[in-house]
């Protein structure tokens, strides 16, 4: 007789059976070893936040691979990347950044935030308009005071996490930018 208060048709008893038995079946496999502990933990070392720009992707895979985050770490794609978090240009952009932040905490307990910028971005010459500051050190400075403003933001709400900023060019090569 099937005791489950949702199910009451007889297939319902059989269907659970299935079930168990893969569940059994994942837990033995795990236990000698055939799958990685490490895919059920719910851990990840950082949440990174990169820009959507399609130029970029690539780079930034490798960019996290060469810091040894491969496959401990969330990601968070919005235009502008730190920008998304705290201009108020970009309302939505900036809920969406911290609620994922928020669930990252949640789901997979992570550290910090690796903050991932790049030259030549759009959502930067959008938010600044005129005052957008193409020229190499002029640009630096401008992603370095909206990286502030991040940093600031971060310990405010999560003064728990770690934070990172990089600054992306457009052949791949990253640069530490330190507050």
């Amino acid at each position: 007789m099937n005791h489950d208060p949702i199910c009451q048709t007889p297939s319902c008893s059989t269907h659970w059976h299935r079930r168990g038995f893969l569940g059994a079946g994942l837990m033995a496999v795990t236990a000698a070893g055939l799958i990685p502990t490490r895919a059920f933990a719910g851990h990840a070392e950082a949440l990174a936040l990169t820009c959507i720009d399609y130029r970029l992707v690539d780079d930034a895979v490798r960019f996290f691979d060469g810091k040894h985050l491969t496959n401990e770490y969330d990601q968070v794609s919005l235009a502008g990347a730190s920008l998304a978090a705290v201009s108020a240009k970009f309302p939505s952009s900036n809920a969406a950044f911290w609620d994922q932040l928020g669930i990252a905490k949640t789901l997979h307990h992570i550290k910090k935030v690796v903050v991932l910028d790049h030259r030549d971005c759009g959502a930067f010459k959008v938010a600044f308009g005129d005052k957008f500051a193409s020229e190499r050190t002029a640009e630096t400075a401008q992603h370095k005071q909206v990286m502030a403003q991040m940093k600031a933001a971060l310990k405010a709400k999560h003064p728990d996490l770690g934070v990172e900023f990089y600054l992306l060019a457009l052949d791949g090569s990253a640069e530490e930018i330190k507050l």
